[in-house]
């Protein structure tokens, strides 16, 4: 069955709860007045953290607590809580929010049938445990542990299964999350990717590789690009199939369209993107959606801020848009990277987020330190235009607003997804009285008096 526009809406996938925890911003709210504001999160590393014992550190994007954790909630002793790995602890928080986002912290179908993707590429926690003398006794030290702990405390009968592709890994957990939904072999989806440097050893690995900015900045599609900068933060969905959500009344805050995964193949070296891995994921994902790109306003790019790479993905889009459209600069283009850094694993959910903000609020925000345009990508002969200001995003009768995110992998693992604004919500009777009760429970006193204040500020 297809639908006005002639995409088929049974294979939507809406999503129905989200949550960012980011440098300066830890819920949705603050990460818009963040992105509104055009503020560029990095600076120092946090005191408390190491000491590095030759020289500074390079700045980045750090978060300021990342040893705070409630394990309460988890069922974690307070003796193991701190021998997990903080990614693992700001992650659990994060899907936690998420699941207080969708309303659906309590069991979400009768046999559980809930699956969960958590995107993570680096354990820098083996370090600092090896040099404290603590084992990896109890798994502590296997990565497939993370979403597999989470799963066994929240009684979650899906797969359960830790996704990394570097760059890529939580637009992929999301691919692979949709066609189970779309199977039928789920019936929710909870997707989460964290990243946080929490040993220097990180930042060796990153010199080595020759990768970041040396003047600490992300500048994406900028002639001075000169890298990219670390970001620590975790992102969390939660997916349903558009038909359960609506017979269940939920909020749906955007409906994944279409999603698609390749590899670039061969290109001139290992770590060298591919423009022909990028146009062919760009087409499947499209074709997966059911939709042509004259109805994309906005492409949240991989815009890592790298004078290759930023060229090659725009190179690589423009062939792709080629097979659907002539018109030239008619679509944003911008990278949350040159706000908040790259968040690695978790940067392409990081992305999606900012797109259904930017579909909620119908505006593209503004990707900074744009000054003059990278030399070797012609704007003008593509159908992009660089959001270096605020765009307004006016909706067009009889026209969803849509939008695209990438995420390129550095071992070569690409994926797009297409992204559309929720459906208007269908027409509630509602019965007129003088009060409402709204129930709040926690784990802990001050736990409830916390989120009652939530529930008070947002109600006011």
């Amino acid at each position: 069955m297809t639908g006005p526009d002639g995409t088929d809406p049974g294979r939507d996938i809406a999503v129905v709860g989200a949550a960012i925890r980011v440098p300066t911003a830890g819920d949705l709210d603050a990460f818009w007045t963040l992105l509104t504001d055009g503020r560029d999160t990095v600076g120092t590393l946090p005191d408390g953290r190491w000491q590095p014992p030759e020289g500074p550190v390079p700045q980045a994007s750090f978060l300021e607590r990342v040893d705070e954790f409630d394990p309460v909630p988890f069922r974690i002793s307070a003796r193991e809580a701190p021998l997990i790995d903080p990614q693992a602890r700001i992650v659990y928080e994060t899907i936690w929010q998420a699941l207080e986002d969708a309303g659906r912290t309590g069991q979400g179908s009768p046999d559980n049938r809930i699956g969960l993707w958590i995107a993570y590429s680096h354990d820098h926690y083996h370090e600092e445990r090896s040099r404290h003398g603590v084992t990896d006794g109890r798994g502590l030290g296997l990565e497939a542990m993370i979403p597999n702990r989470l799963s066994y405390l929240m009684d979650w009968h899906g797969p359960s299964v830790v996704v990394n592709t570097l760059c890529s890994s939580s637009l992929v957990a999301l691919h692979t999350a949709v066609q189970h939904l779309r199977a039928g072999d789920i019936d929710t989806a909870v997707i989460g990717g964290v990243h946080a440097a929490i040993s220097p050893e990180y930042f060796d690995s990153m010199r080595d590789l020759r990768a970041l900015s040396p003047t600490f900045r992300c500048r994406a599609f900028d002639v001075e690009a000169d890298g990219f900068v670390p970001g620590e933060g975790a992102v969390a969905i939660v997916l349903r199939r558009r038909a359960d959500a609506e017979r269940d009344a939920d909020r749906i805050r955007g409906l994944i369209k279409g999603v698609a995964v390749n590899h670039g193949g061969r290109t001139t070296r290992y770590s060298a993107p591919s423009p022909v891995g990028q146009r062919e994921v760009i087409v499947a994902a499209l074709r997966d959606a059911g939709v042509g790109v004259e109805g994309i306003g906005m492409v949240e790019a991989h815009g890592t801020g790298t004078s290759l790479g930023d060229p090659i993905e725009v190179e690589g889009l423009t062939r792709a848009w080629r097979g659907f459209t002539s018109r030239t600069q008619f679509c944003a283009i911008g990278s949350l990277k040159s706000n908040i850094g790259h968040l690695e694993p978790a940067a392409g959910l990081a992305g999606l987020v900012k797109v259904l903000l930017s579909l909620e609020h119908g505006v593209v925000p503004a990707t900074l330190h744009v000054v003059r345009p990278n030399d070797h990508i012609r704007f003008e002969d593509t159908p992009f235009f660089v959001a270096d200001k605020p765009v307004s995003w006016p909706r067009v009768v009889g026209a969803p607003r849509r939008a695209a995110v990438s995420a390129f992998g550095m071992g070569g693992v690409n994926a797009h997804v297409i992204v559309e604004e929720a459906p208007l919500p269908a027409a509630r009777e509602s019965l007129p009285q003088q009060s409402y009760v709204v129930k709040v429970s926690a784990a802990s006193e001050d736990g409830v008096r916390r989120l009652a204040g939530g529930y008070a500020r947002m109600l006011s």
